[in-house]
């Protein structure tokens, strides 16, 4: 009896056992869920919605084909949409009666044609991208993106857009029962074991000598063929048993392997939140989907309120690609070059400095822009253009003074240039300003918030540079850490003035500057505030006869090198100021300064 147990022991272990496996592999449900659409137009450009990539819960497994070149880049949907004004594209979209992707032709908005027409119609290199992609034929890409983001697609920018768009979602396919029937198996196939050991014990013990063995009866004894015969088929039926041993512990080595996860037991009941909804599970994830890069953003976009301008990991990115602009600008002075990343006073100072050091090698080259570390990173919060980002970046070289940069970006498809590009005084530390996540408030020119609007900033210190200590605004700016008054206030104007023979006079004037005054808010309601002053140098001979003979960094500016109608000099002065809210009992403070000669003529 104890066999036939043992043989039924085993036989319900491989049922249980077989069920089982048979549930991760012939009978396990897919553990994907996806949609395609064919676009049937030619538009350059395809942008997948943030609602289509969350047609379903999970990361979003992106494949592109029907193009020879494919290009796909990711970033706020607002961002995406205001690249693409202006232009024609196809909108893939989620159909949730049929659950369905479904593609809709979106007309060129005429609105937005001088968009189109200020960048380039390849969206490549854009810096709105949190990230980029580039591929030949075909592109496979998995995303985790949050409700906000959408996906822009396109070959070139001239040719059609790639035409097949596949969309996949992982999906829970767990077997709960998998681990019940395997350790069910178990224990059937280990009893069926113990009996089968113990019929086996039985056995040798009822076939040992006996004490007294009794005599044999009289007549035909057995052969020695016959004795052999039987014991040979005792081992024929011992050796039977084997193969439906070998089975079941076959298939218990597969449950040793495989039975340790989660989804082969059944779990316990979903959460549910304060206020009655059930927290849905997360679907396990793909382990063989490609990891989502760490500039993936992690929280969804509030359509509601101003998103910031850039994210960190974009404006590293950004601060990354104007180093190596500029450092290659440098190298050659090509000012095509740098004006690919630089606008305003900054570009045209940095110009300035290429054409002198040209016959002049002397004169101080501009200061290189680090790649990075970021020390601060403060992007304005808007959704409308042109928008603003403030950044310190800091080089490996500690002792060389951080760069504080102005980037403004004009339109969405134009790249963040330098506005003002400022060094910061030695030992400068800058107001508490908001998280990068949060972004700040451009604040008006003529704002009433601070205790000086820009314009009055700009007027009572070039009146300090000018004058000194006899500046009726000399109260409201703080001389402690200023090195540009001892650089070029009114002592250093006196001590040259002083130099000169007496052939000759130097006068000095304030210059109309066209740099825009920028202010973006502090957390303490203060600002941030950047300026251009320019000051003019004129030499004139005041004697019949007598010449004045242009040096240096105005002679290569100018070509001009003996006159006897005198020289101007332009020097433009780039300004970073912190000024504090109205009613605090604080003064504007320098942070930083940029200066160099930016103009040199003959008088006429």
């Amino acid at each position: 009896m104890r066999f036939i147990f043992a043989i039924l022991a085993f036989i319900i272990a491989t049922a249980l056992i077989g069920a089982g496996i048979a549930q991760r592999t012939v009978f396990l449900p897919p553990n994907t869920v996806s949609s395609s659409v064919s676009i049937e137009g030619s538009a350059p450009y395809v942008m997948i919605d943030s609602d289509a990539l969350r047609a379903h819960d999970g990361r979003q497994t992106l494949e592109l084909s029907g193009s020879d070149t494919i290009f796909a880049a990711y970033g706020r949907t607002t961002d995406v949409e205001a690249w693409l004004d202006g232009s024609s594209y196809d909108s893939v979209g989620y159909d949730a009666e049929t659950d369905e992707l479904v593609s809709t032709v979106v007309d060129a908005n005429p609105d937005g044609a001088d968009n189109v027409a200020s960048g380039s119609a390849n969206p490549a290199g854009s810096d709105l991208w949190l990230e980029q992609f580039s591929a030949d034929g075909a592109m496979f890409r998995t995303l985790n993106l949050p409700a906000g983001y959408s996906v822009i697609v396109a070959s070139d920018g001239t040719q059609p857009a790639p035409s097949e768009v596949k969309l996949s979602w992982p999906i829970a396919n767990a077997t709960p029962w998998v681990g019940p029937l395997l350790t069910a198996g178990v224990v059937f196939l280990l009893a069926g074991l113990v009996l089968l050991v113990l019929g086996l014990l039985h056995m040798r013990r009822s076939h040992r000598p006996r004490r007294k063995p009794p005599a044999l009866p009289k007549g035909k004894r057995f052969s020695p063929s016959r004795t052999n015969a039987i014991e040979s088929g005792m081992k024929r039926g011992r050796r039977s048993i084997a193969p439906l041993v070998a089975a079941p512990v076959v298939l218990a080595s597969v449950l040793a392997v495989s039975g340790c996860s989660a989804d082969y037991w059944p779990q316990a009941a979903e959460p549910v939140a304060t206020d009655g909804a059930t927290v849905a599970a997360t679907a396990t994830p793909d382990p063989s989907a490609t990891p989502g890069s760490e500039t993936e953003p992690t929280t969804a976009v509030d359509d509601d309120t101003p998103s910031p301008a850039v994210t960190e990991a974009q404006l590293e990115s950004i601060v990354s690609t104007i180093s190596t602009v500029t450092a290659e600008a440098d190298a050659s002075s090509n000012a095509d070059t740098l004006a690919q990343r630089f606008s305003g006073p900054a570009l045209e100072l940095r110009t300035a400095t290429y054409a002198i050091r040209g016959g002049y090698p002397e004169y101080p080259a501009p200061q290189a822009i680090p790649s990075g570390p970021l020390q601060v990173a403060l992007p304005q919060a808007s959704s409308v253009w042109p928008k603003t980002v403030f950044t310190v970046v800091q080089g490996d070289d500690t002792s060389v003074p951080p760069v504080a940069l102005m980037l403004v970006q004009e339109t969405p498809r134009s790249n963040y240039k330098v506005y003002y590009e400022i060094t910061l005084e030695p030992d400068t530390s800058l107001p508490p300003v908001a998280a990068a996540s949060v972004g700040t408030t451009k604040l008006a020119p003529d704002t009433k918030l601070l205790k000086m609007t820009p314009d009055e900033l700009k007027t009572a210190y070039a009146d300090i540079l000018s004058v000194g200590d006899s500046s009726q605004y000399i109260d409201l700016i703080d001389p402690d850490g200023d090195t540009l008054r001892t650089q070029v206030g009114v002592d250093y104007k006196n001590t040259k003035k002083g130099a000169l023979p007496a052939t000759a006079s130097l006068d000095f004037a304030q210059v109309a500057a066209d740099g825009q005054n920028i202010a973006l808010a502090t957390s303490g309601s203060g600002a941030l505030v950047a300026v251009e002053l320019r000051e003019s140098e004129t030499v004139k001979p005041v004697e019949s006869g007598a010449t004045v003979s242009p040096e240096g960094a105005v002679k290569a500016l100018s070509g001009v090198t003996e006159t006897a109608k005198g020289a101007e000099a332009v020097y433009d002065y780039q300004l970073l100021f912190y000024i504090p809210p109205s009613g605090d009992a604080g003064k504007a403070e320098l942070l930083g300064f940029t200066q160099g000669l930016i103009q040199a003529k003959e008088l006429p």
